[in-house]
C-alpha cells in the first residue's frame, strides 16, 4: 500500500459497540500523528460518537442520521454520505454491510481487513491473521491498530504500538457542570469519594454477576464511607436488576438509572470515580479511558478480545469446562459467575482503593505455566503472524520480531535428530532480567511438492506447518491441558501456499520427560513430590490423557518421552504435553487415533510399571471402579496394537543388523 499520503478527506468509520469504539483509539491517535494535515472525519452510531466527543485525533464527528438497516435505508445513508465527497474510508467494522456503503456512496479508495466476503468492495485490503484458518483470539485494540498501521504507513521502526497504547477519553466543562449539579442534587460532598456499579451489560444475562452479590459488595463499601452508585442501561431489564440491588442493600445506595444525566456527564462521573467494579460491558473501557482503577468480573466471553494492559484494572475470571461459551444466555448453571464469590470481589477491591501507586511494567510471566486467557498476542510488525506480547520486547532487542530476522538468526544451539527433513530445531538461551529465558525455535522450509498438492487436496492450502504446534498449544491450553508457551508464530506464502514458517515455543519450567525421569525415580524423588506418590502421579497421567481425548484432540505421538514433569517458579507440578505438531481434532474415527495414543503411552511405559499400575491407570482413565464391555474392547484392541509395535520394532532392528 502506498500509504494515505494524498488524502485530504479522510473518513473512519467506527465500531458500533462502545466497547470496541473506545479500543480503537489508539489507532486513531496513530493516523493523526501519521497524517497531521489531512481531514479527519469519524463516523459511527450516535452513542459512539457522544463517548468519543472531544477527542484530538479527529476534526469532525458524524454520527449516522439516519436508519441504516434494512434496503431503504441503506439507500439513504449512501447518498447522505455521498453528500460529504470523502477521498478516503477506512473501515474499522469487519462487515460486509460497512464495504458496501462506502462502495455505493462512491468514496474511491475504501480501506479495510479483506474478510467476510468484502474483499471485492475494498480497494486496499488487509489481509487478517489466521491461525490454521481460524481468527486468533487478539485484542481489538491491537486489531485496529495493526490494520491502521498497514493503511496509513509508517517510518521504519515505528510502530502503532510505540506511544505504549493507552486508552484516552475527554470531558468538557458542560459534562461536568452536569455531574455536578447530580453530586449536589444526591447531597453527595465533594470530598467524598464514589464507587460505582455496573451490574448490566447490553450483551446479556449470561453476562450478569447476580445483583444480591452487587448489593453486598456496596454494604460494605458504604461502610467504609464510599458512595455508591449503581449504573444500569435505561432498559426495564436492567432496571429490575438495579432496583433488586437497591431493595436488598441495607445502606443507601444511589441509583443512576432514575437520573437523565447525559452520556458526557456520565464519562465525567465515571472519570471522577475512586473505583468501579463492573461485569465485562462499555463502562469498564471507560474508566481505563480516564485511568479508574477497575474491578471487572468475565463471565462467558473470551477475555483476550478486550485485553488492554491495563495496570489498572483487576480481572476476576474462573475457568470453567463450558467457558468462555460467548453464549448470551446461559444454558446451564451460570456456573462461569456463580462461582466469583463476594469476598474475592471484596479482597479486589480493597486491593484497588488501598493501592497508591501501579506498576507500569507487569511482572515477568518466565518460568510459569501458560495461562491462555491470562495472555494476549499481537501481530508481528512485518505482518507474517503473531507475537506475545510479554516476549515482544525481549523478541526485538534479539532480533526475533519478523520473519526475515528470525530465517537469519544464527545464534542458540542446534538440536540434530534422525528424519527432521525440511525442519530445523533450535535452542536458544536469552538473557532477560537477570535470567535466561529459554525458547525453542523450529524453522520449516519450502514443503515438497507432494506436501503442497495434499494441502490442496485437503483443503488446507493456506496453512504452514508452524500453525500446527502453534494451534494446538493454543487449544490444548483452552481446554485445561498444560502445554508449553507459545510465543511466536510467523509464515510466508507463495502463490501455490506456504513458502517457509517458523514458530518459537518457551521451555516449560524445569521440565523433564517422564522417560528419563521414571527409570531414576529412587534418585529424583527428593526433586519432585509426584515421583514419591506414585498412585497421585498414574492419576494425574490418566486425568491429562483422558482430557486430552474427552476434549476430542489425539497427540499421534503419545509416548513417555513426550510427557514432561514441570515445576513452576510457584513450587506446583504439572504434567505438561510436548511435540504438539501432529495433534489432530478429528471428526470421524476417533477410536482409531484412541486406541493409536493408548497403545504408544503402554508401548513407552511397560517395562516402568507394575501391571497392578497400569490397571490402575485405566480405571482413572476411564473414570470407574469396574471395567465394562466397551473399555475392554478398547484395552484388547490397544494390546494387539502394542504387539504390532513391538513385532515392527524388533524387524527393524534386525534389519539394522543386517545392513551394518
Amino acid at each position: 500500500m502506498n500509504g494515505l499520503q494524498a488524502a485530504k478527506k479522510i473518513l473512519v468509520m467506527l465500531p458500533d459497540p462502545m466497547g470496541d469504539a473506545i479500543l480503537s483509539g489508539p489507532a486513531l491517535r496513530y493516523l493523526r500523528r501519521r497524517r497531521p494535515d489531512s481531514t479527519i472525519t469519524l463516523l459511527g452510531n450516535p452513542t459512539v460518537i457522544e463517548i468519543l466527543r472531544g477527542n484530538p485525533w479527529s476534526d469532525a464527528c458524524l454520527a449516522w442520521p439516519v436508519e441504516k438497516n434494512g434496503w431503504r435505508g441503506f439507500g439513504t445513508a449512501a447518498r447522505w454520505l455521498r453528500e460529504f465527497q470523502f477521498d478516503v474510508v477506512i473501515l474499522l467494522p469487519n462487515s460486509f454491510r460497512s464495504a458496501a456503503l462506502a462502495f455505493a456512496a462512491g468514496i474511491p479508495r475504501r480501506l479495510g481487513y479483506d474478510r467476510d466476503g468484502r474483499g471485492f468492495l475494498v480497494t486496499d485490503a488487509v489481509a487478517p491473521i489466521r491461525i490454521q484458518g481460524r481468527f486468533p483470539p487478539m485484542s481489538m485494540l491491537d486489531y485496529y491498530g495493526y490494520l491502521m498501521e498497514q493503511v496509513v504507513g509508517g517510518e521504519p521502526g515505528e510502530h502503532y504500538f510505540s506511544d505504549g497504547l493507552p486508552l484516552e477519553l475527554f470531558t468538557g466543562p458542560q459534562d461536568r457542570q452536569q455531574t455536578e449539579d447530580l453530586l449536589q442534587h444526591w447531597g453527595i460532598a465533594s470530598q467524598r469519594r464514589l464507587v460505582m456499579l455496573v451490574p448490566g451489560g447490553a450483551f446479556g444475562g449470561s453476562k450478569w454477576w447476580p445483583a444480591e452479590r452487587f448489593a453486598a459488595v456496596a454494604d460494605w463499601l458504604t461502610e467504609k464511607g464510599y458512595a455508591v452508585i449503581v449504573s444500569c442501561a435505561p432498559n426495564e431489564t436492567e432496571k429490575k436488576i438495579a432496583a433488586q440491588i437497591l431493595s436488598r442493600a441495607k445502606k443507601p445506595v444511589f441509583n443512576l438509572v432514575e437520573e437523565s444525566l447525559p452520556l458526557g456527564g456520565f464519562k465525567e462521573l465515571i472519570r471522577r470515580c475512586a473505583l468501579v467494579i463492573s461485569n465485562d460491558t462499555g463502562p469498564c473501557h471507560i474508566a481505563a479511558g480516564f485511568q479508574v482503577p477497575l474491578v471487572t468480573l468475565f463471565g462467558p466471553t473470551d477475555p483476550r478480545w478486550t485485553a488492554t494492559g491495563y495496570p489498572r484494572e483487576i480481572r476476576l475470571r474462573l475457568d470453567v469446562p463450558c467457558g468462555p461459551c460467548q453464549q448470551d444466555t446461559c444454558l446451564l448453571d451460570h456456573r462461569c459467575l456463580q462461582q466469583i464469590r463476594v469476598d474475592e470481589v471484596l479482597a479486589a477491591a480493597r486491593a484497588q482503593l488501598e493501592r497508591q501507586a501501579w506498576d507500569t511494567k507487569p511482572a515477568p510471566i518466565f518460568g510459569t505455566y501458560y495461562a491462555p486467557y491470562a495472555e494476549s498476542f499481537m501481530p508481528l510488525a512485518d505482518g507474517s503472524g503473531l507475537i506475545h506480547k510479554d516476549y515482544r520486547d525481549l523478541l526485538v532487542q534479539n532480533h526475533l520480531a519478523a520473519l526475515e530476522e528470525v530465517f537469519a538468526f544464527q545464534q542458540g544451539l542446534r538440536l540434530e535428530k534422525p528424519g527432521l527433513g525440511r525442519r530445523e530445531r533450535i535452542r536458544i538461551e536469552l538473557p532477560c532480567r537477570g535470567t535466561q529465558v529459554v525458547l525453542y525455535l523450529k524453522r520449516y522450509g519450502k514443503p515438497t511438492l507432494g506436501q503442497t498438492l495434499r494441502r490442496w487436496v485437503s483443503g488446507k492450502r493456506n496453512t504452514a506447518a508452524a500453525d500446527s504446534d502453534f494451534y494446538a498449544a493454543m487449544q490444548l491450553a483452552e481446554h485445561g491441558i498444560p502445554v508449553p508457551r507459545p510465543v511466536a508464530v510467523g509464515r510466508q506464502r507463495n502463490r501455490l501456499g506456504e513458502r517457509r514458517s517458523f514458530v518459537l515455543m518457551e521451555e516449560l519450567p524445569q521440565g523433564e520427560a517422564l522417560e528419563r525421569l521414571l527409570p531414576r525415580r529412587q534418585e529424583k524423588k527428593p526433586e519432585y513430590a509426584l515421583l514419591r506418590e506414585e498412585r497421585t502421579l498414574i492419576e494425574q497421567a490418566a486425568g491429562l490423557v483422558r482430557r486430552l481425548h474427552e476434549s476430542g484432540f489425539y497427540h499421534r505421538d503419545l509416548y513417555l518421552s513426550h510427557i514432561f514433569l514441570c515445576r513452576a517458579v510457584s513450587g506446583g507440578e504439572k504434567l505438561c504435553l510436548i511435540d504438539l505438531q501432529r495433534v489432530i481434532q478429528p471428526r470421524l474415527f476417533r477410536r482409531r487415533w484412541q486406541v493409536k495414543d493408548l497403545a504408544q503411552l503402554y508401548y513407552s511405559s511397560r517395562s516402568l510399571f507394575r501391571r497392578t499400575d497400569i490397571l490402575r491407570f485405566l480405571h482413572f482413565y476411564f473414570s470407574c471402579h469396574q471395567l465394562t464391555g466397551s473399555h475392554k474392547k478398547i484395552i484388547r484392541a490397544v494390546e494387539r496394537k502394542t504387539r504390532r509395535m513391538i513385532r515392527h520394532e524388533a524387524n527393524r532392528c534386525k534389519r539394522n543388523q543386517t545392513t551394518s
